[in-house]
């Protein structure tokens, strides 16, 4: 078996990805960069823009706002946002930062709620996705996996150097994750993102399994994030916010 095993969707989806940050193109351009019929990509887009998920002006195709509708439901329909959203209000107006509800998908860690991500100058904003090796909140979620999930992950995903600070190894890797299991808490000193800082808490689920449900995390420039309001006021304000959102996910 191939590794995509219906090979128009495939194409659907570079197409669209091809289209992505609010790029506009041509047929004949996609079809260029893409190395793809013109015939091919004016029947994908034909078919995309009949779906609601493009739209043209002039034989320009760009996104449109459907996968927006699509994904805000998606988000509603997790029982973990509707517990966590009015902690992460609180816990954004009790800081005065940036606040993030991650969850992994796909060897990534997906911000599925960001509050007051001006704070953060929108490095971070609703949808980022970050490599888990990279963030405070995507090292907290490889922590809580088996060691064969954490190998599988590097395998698959690699340890791309996003900084000077980001883990490149599996050693270090490896000891990261044992401390962040030790102390609860994850960081991120300018891993993903040289003059920004995070730390995270973990969600658990209500039976305990390995896999976290999900972290909480609280963001912002360096500048703010650092020393001891980094190291010992931030971190108590969101392991609190984080284990009352595991009693609500409870009940």
């Amino acid at each position: 078996m191939t590794e995509y095993p219906v090979g128009a969707t495939y194409t659907t989806g570079r197409i669209v990805h091809a289209l992505d940050d609010g790029r506009e193109a041509g047929v004949t351009e996609l079809a260029e960069e893409l190395d793809l019929s013109k015939a091919s990509v004016h029947n994908h887009l034909v078919t995309l823009k009949r779906l609601g998920v493009v739209v043209s002006t002039d034989g320009r195709y760009r996104l449109g706002l459907r996968f927006l509708d699509l994904g805000m439901n998606v988000r509603e329909g997790m029982p973990l946002y509707r517990v966590a959203r009015s902690e992460l209000t609180g816990l954004a107006e009790s800081t005065g930062e940036s606040t993030a509800l991650v969850v992994a998908e796909r060897g990534q860690a997906v911000y599925a709620a960001v509050e007051d991500a001006d704070r953060n100058d929108r490095r971070v904003r609703l949808g980022s996705r970050l490599p888990l090796h990279a963030t405070a909140s995507g090292k907290l979620l490889l922590a809580y996996r088996s060691r064969e999930a954490v190998e599988d992950y590097v395998e698959t995903h690699g340890l791309d150097r996003l900084t000077d600070r980001t883990i490149q190894s599996r050693p270090d890797l490896r000891t990261e994750l044992r401390s962040i299991t030790d102390r609860g808490l994850a960081f991120d000193r300018g891993e993903v993102f040289e003059d920004m800082r995070a730390v995270a808490a973990p969600i658990r689920r209500e039976d305990r399994t390995e896999a976290l449900a999900g972290a909480l995390a609280v963001l912002g420039p360096a500048e703010r994030l650092s020393g001891k309001r980094l190291e010992e006021d931030l971190p108590g304000l969101v392991l609190s916010a984080a284990k009352r959102i595991e009693l609500d996910l409870a009940e």
